[in-house]
């Protein structure tokens, strides 16, 4: 029989020059990006690389590069594992195996595609790829990536049109479908129409009564801390899901938003960025951690895991603090106002530093922006009372 053996290693640039290295395989089967085995023991591989799948053709060594992804590398070596099983048996049973190009299928692709989103720490762009592909496959009823053609795109933006979805989630799922096409090699641009168009709306904020009224509902020493780090810190929902208090200091009153391994998060753009506390922030955290030194996440639960359902809490206090439309719906259908939102702490932070005076750069950075232009939606001057007192000043008829 022949050697059927099929491994993945990673072929790197030392000081000494190109070496391979065996990659090292976790718990969970797969394969542990950045980590490889080094004179048996496990370390970080040196920087750059790509991946290979190893075999034999008889007593050769063969070697094939397959990227830099580790989910792409998986799949490779298990097609090249099924591959020499097949010739193998083929060559016993004295018939030639047809070695084709291999069909696409459609569902392996996407869990392909979902597990290297979450292996890049994306976690939920991964769960937001998984549902809308999943989605996608189901109403185009197509099991191979060569079957797709443009109308199936059509055919699904109609379906969520029929659903109500609105043209703005149309349009980001259509970007999702498009990501999960190109992972599968195909002409996005033959089989795509154009994105759906849709109106840009400006950041909504919370006005200061809202805030003075929601804060003075909170008799939870915890949920009033985690929702004044939203509003007063800016960070991202997930930012503050897995902040740890080992990147929280008190004495120099400065958060760092860095990425937290444990829980396989990673911070938007891979970039640390370090946030001032204010005075009154820092005096309660400071307390809070005095009375609680053993917790590891700022926000978590009282046993100390990720608090994953701090919308459904927000929506819950601002019904309880009588701040809910009552109009909109989600009022009407859940008794979950659509007005209040995670993200809505983060767009007023923007803007009150903005309407501080604070320069853009320095906002851009505190923010977690990687540009300018993403910064400056903020700017609504037209909301500023000193930009009201002037226009009233203005003798429009002369």
């Amino acid at each position: 029989m022949s050697n059927l053996k099929v491994t993945v290693v990673k072929l790197c640039k030392t000081p000494e020059g190109w070496k391979r290295y065996r990659v090292v395989f976790g718990k969970n089967g797969r394969i542990k990006p950045g980590v490889v085995l080094i004179d048996g023991v496990e370390r970080e591989a040196p920087p750059g690389g790509r991946f290979q799948v190893r075999w034999y053709e008889g007593r050769k060594t063969t070697y094939k590069d397959v990227g830099m992804n580790a989910a792409d590398a998986m799949a490779a070596m298990q097609r090249q594992a099924q591959l020499l099983m097949a010739r193998d048996s083929s060559k016993a049973a004295g018939v030639k195996l047809d070695e084709g190009t291999e069909r696409i299928a459609l569902t392996r692709e996407l869990d392909r595609f979902v597990t290297a989103t979450e292996d890049r720490g994306s976690m939920v762009a991964a769960a937001i790829y998984r549902t809308v592909g999943r989605e996608f496959l189901q109403t185009v009823g197509k099991v191979y990536a060569d079957e797709l053609a443009g109308e199936d795109l059509t055919r699904y933006q109609r379906a969520l049109r029929l659903r109500g979805l609105s043209d703005r989630t149309i349009s980001n799922r259509h970007a999702n479908v498009l990501a999960f096409l190109r992972s599968c090699k195909l002409d996005v641009k033959a089989l795509a129409p154009s994105r759906p168009r849709y109106e840009k709306t400006l950041p909504e904020v919370y006005s200061p009564e809202e805030m003075r009224v929601f804060f003075a509902s909170l008799d939870d020493p915890k949920l009033r801390l985690t929702f004044e780090i939203l509003l007063k810190c800016g960070l991202r929902e997930q930012e503050a899901v897995y902040l740890e208090w080992a990147n929280v200091d008190l004495k120099r009153a400065v958060l760092r938003v860095r990425a937290n391994p444990r829980f396989r998060f990673k911070v938007k753009d891979c970039e640390q960025r370090d946030v001032p506390i204010p005075e009154d922030l820092t005096e309660r955290l400071r307390v809070y951690r005095e009375a609680h030194p053993a917790a590891r996440l700022v926000t978590g639960t009282k046993t100390d895991k990720p608090n994953t359902k701090l919308l459904r809490t927000l929506k819950r206090l601002a019904n309880k603090a009588k701040l809910a439309c009552r109009v909109c719906e989600g009022c009407v259908g859940h008794e979950e106002c659509s007005g209040w939102f995670l993200h809505k702490f983060r767009a007023t932070y923007i803007t009150m530093l903005l309407r501080s005076g604070m320069d853009l750069r320095t906002v851009m950075k505190f923010s977690g922006h990687s540009d300018l232009d993403s910064v400056m939606r903020y700017l609504s001057p037209a909301g500023d009372a000193v930009v009201r007192e002037s226009v009233n000043t203005i003798k429009w008829e002369g």
